[in-house]
């Protein structure tokens, strides 16, 4: 609502004055001109003063609001004119003639997208990386490395690899000795032998060296394959026989059974006979011995 510089709006000016008149007019009727401070004076005028600054500042803001208001009257009322010599249409007039310009620039810019509507194109700011995709060297700055990187790290020797970098500040960027590459890009170079690929950003006022790690070329042996037309053939041959004799017969294995459970018993041997008893009296002995036994 102001005038830029502020010194050079007539509303201000006239503030200040009225401020200044304000003061004198505070200062002269609270003091006598003569004698020493005293407290209940100084309050007083201290008082009168921000009573004056406080109702002068809303009626300063007032007057700014009506003349901007006026200037928006003014303003679209009548048709927008051309230029006496020629040319295109005259720019027309903001609805704030006394704020900064970018204000202005930035309503034009919003009405010229709404114009297009949402069928534009969208316009890329900045690269993949972040750095802006239109902002160059605009002052003494050095070139900035954001990025870096090879694709391979092993090659065979004679092979290409591709390198991929992104400066900020900077205007063109030199690749293995060869300029004339965006800030941001990548480029296919071609590896002999086991080394670093140099990468310099500059601009018109410096530069910044940078280097890719160090790329191996490493000789692939070659193989020899066979000179026979087809591999010698490979045959397997198994011979199987087996014989299959008659069953054997259930008695047999019974036979056979019980004849190893009798030889796993085990055997009593019977002791001497005496000489001169007769064997009836050894069998009743036996026989006795046998009731006894609880087994």
């Amino acid at each position: 609502m102001f005038r830029e510089p502020l010194y050079r709006d007539p509303l201000v000016v006239g503030w200040a004055v009225v401020m200044l008149l304000a003061g004198f007019v505070a200062l002269n009727g609270n003091t006598e001109w003569s004698g020493h401070l005293e407290a209940d004076r100084v309050a007083g005028f201290l008082k009168d003063l921000a009573e004056a600054f406080l109702w002068s500042f809303f009626l300063l803001l007032l007057l700014a609001w009506l003349r901007a208001k006026a200037w928006r009257w003014t303003g679209s009322s009548g048709p927008v004119r051309g230029p006496v010599g020629g040319g295109g249409a005259r720019r027309p007039d903001s609805s704030l003639p006394w704020t900064d310009r970018w204000i202005r620039d930035w309503r034009e810019d919003d009405e010229q997208r709404r114009a297009h509507g949402p069928t534009s194109e969208p316009r890329f700011v900045a690269c993949r990386h972040g750095v802006p995709a239109d902002g160059g060297a605009s002052g003494p700055q050095v070139p900035v490395l954001r990025a870096l990187s090879v694709s391979h790290t092993i090659v065979r020797p004679g092979s290409s690899v591709l390198v991929t970098w992104c400066f900020e500040h900077a205007l063109d960027v030199l690749v293995d000795g060869r300029g004339g590459h965006p800030p941001c890009g990548e480029a296919m170079v071609r590896v002999d032998s086991s080394r670093r690929i140099d990468v310099v950003g500059r601009n018109r006022f410096t530069t910044t060296p940078a280097a890719t790690p160090t790329v191996a070329a490493v000789a692939v042996p070659q193989l020899d394959l066979p000179s026979l037309s087809a591999p010698p053939p490979v045959s397997l041959h198994a011979d199987v026989a087996a014989t299959v004799g008659a069953p054997s017969p259930v008695t047999q294995r019974l036979d056979a059974f019980w004849a190893t459970q009798e030889t796993l018993r085990p055997q009593i041997q019977a002791p001497p006979r005496f000489v001169g008893v007769p064997a009836s009296l050894v069998d009743s002995l036996r026989r006795s011995a046998g009731r006894k036994d609880p087994k």
